[in-house]
């Protein structure tokens, strides 16, 4: 490896939140640089750690071990900042539902959270009951076992659903009569003879009807508004 392409390698500081995302990234940054030496992979990673990470470290970085430099911190720093398997099923069954967020993008969060654990008839279970109604009815009774295929699938009845629903709201838009405030003069006629014809108990100034009305309620101002 010549020294341009080791300054070319620039990781992210160090994730404490998604350790095994942050190493995944790390990792296609030394296969693109073709970096296999144990102890560069372990001082890039070292390097990448901020104050906080760093110290909690420090055991291994003041005395790097004297093999497999870089697989020793990666597991040291996996353990102590990924979610454990109790955390994980905390996170899984108190997820908060599918909100603005398509299925498959819900399912990706799900899949984050089971980390290496492999989906099993519980987890799919656990994500049909975040779909809405219209979307999991069609799937109960699914053969599908692959969790992104389902997903997907899931996807489609969501997104149909969803243009339906667009659509019919369009119809009824369109298709509504307009309306018009009471004090609105249409056609010589005001709101309320327009909408009650002679049972019509006020009228307004303006109106075609308004004198007659004014003359049959035997009051000048019943028909003020």
């Amino acid at each position: 490896m010549s020294d341009l392409e080791a300054v070319a390698v620039k990781l992210p500081t160090f994730w404490t939140s998604s350790p095994a995302a942050w190493f995944a990234q790390a990792e296609a940054q030394f296969a693109i640089r073709k970096i296999t030496d144990d102890a560069t992979q372990y001082y890039y990673v070292v390097s990448a750690l901020d104050n906080a990470t760093a110290t909690r470290a420090l055991s291994l970085i003041t005395s790097p071990p004297s093999t497999e430099k870089y697989r020793k911190i990666k597991s040291f720093l996996t353990s102590a900042y990924d979610l454990s398997d109790v955390e994980r099923a905390a996170a899984l069954f108190s997820l908060p539902g599918l909100g603005d967020s398509k299925p498959s993008e819900l399912m990706d969060t799900m899949l984050g959270l089971l980390g290496t654990h492999s989906p099993c008839f519980l987890f799919m279970h656990l994500f049909l009951q975040q779909l809405p109604d219209y979307v999991r009815a069609p799937l109960a009774s699914s053969t599908i076992t692959d969790s992104r295929r389902l997903a997907l699938e899931a996807d489609k009845i969501y997104l149909s659903g969803r243009n339906q629903q667009a659509s019919v709201q369009e119809v009824n838009k369109k298709t509504s009569k307009p309306s018009y405030p009471p004090n609105q003069i249409i056609d010589n006629m005001c709101w309320y003879h327009r909408r009650f014809g002679a049972k019509a108990c006020k009228c307004g100034e303006g109106c075609k009807h308004f004198s007659s009305f004014r003359k049959n309620q035997g009051n000048g101002n019943m028909g003020q508004r």
